[in-house]
């Protein structure tokens, strides 16, 4: 895989030695395109950035033509993923990880288990120490992410708030998280899904950026994030694969 980002971050934070603070719980096919120290300031995102969500903007539109959805479902026949690219959405300045695959399951189910945030743990990966929800509201469910690094030294920690699934331009929907607050500079993640060419399968597609307060290779870091969208579809084929046959 050669040198990943998380090698260039256990380099460079390695000369610094910052400790970072969690908080408590209570409280492609397409057209491509750090710690904080300790007693900084927090980033955070708009009180309620689900609220603001533009449905007319990605990630819900502009809706796939039919022939760019015949395309994508001839591209899964052949390959049904996850298929692993990064590109500059429409409106973004940020290089997004993506990836798209077919998922062995109804839509319904599908769309059920993306909405069962009290579970992302599971669509998280094992690299992830904890990841639990921390708050609901009528603004959306936030989920608290920790990812240590430096063999436990550092942790990387950041709070997403998701919105309830919103109707898609063009079909199917879409699942968003929004950056609330954490150590890092910021964060966006897009799951999208559509009706497969059959009821037993579903079009998913994940979207996702990661903005570290400190340097990165920029190739390093297409490659996590393509990584992570790819074990996300991974992570819900096995969550929403039909019980083997007795």
């Amino acid at each position: 895989m050669g040198w990943s980002v998380r090698s260039a971050l256990l380099s460079i934070l390695s000369s610094c030695a910052i400790a970072c603070a969690a908080p408590s719980e209570g409280s492609h096919a397409a057209t491509p395109g750090a710690p904080i120290a300790p007693g900084a300031p927090l980033a955070a995102a708009p009180a309620d950035p689900a609220a603001s969500a533009a449905l007319d903007a990605w990630p819900f539109a502009p809706a796939p033509s039919l022939e760019e959805k015949a395309a994508q479902i001839e591209r899964l026949r052949r390959d049904p993923g996850p298929i692993r690219t990064n590109w500059t959405p429409p409106g973004k300045t940020e290089r997004y990880g993506h990836a798209e695959g077919f998922v062995g399951a109804p839509y319904d189910v599908v769309r059920t288990r993306l909405s069962d945030f009290g579970h992302y743990k599971d669509l998280a990966g094992p690299k992830f120490k904890k990841v639990s929800v921390v708050d609901k509201s009528r603004a959306g469910t936030d989920v608290y992410f920790q990812l240590p690094i430096m063999k436990g030294l550092v942790t990387i920690w950041y709070v997403t708030r998701f919105s309830a699934a919103q109707k898609a331009q063009g079909g199917g929907e879409v699942i968003e998280g929004h950056f609330v607050k954490g150590n890092i500079k910021g964060m966006h993640i897009a799951f999208t899904v559509r009706p497969g060419p059959d009821e037993a399968n579903t079009v998913m597609v994940c979207d996702l950026v990661l903005s570290l307060n400190i340097p990165a290779p920029q190739s390093n870091l297409d490659e996590e994030l393509r990584d992570a969208c790819g074990d996300a579809v991974n992570a819900l084929r096995r969550t929403t694969a039909p019980p083997p046959p007795p």
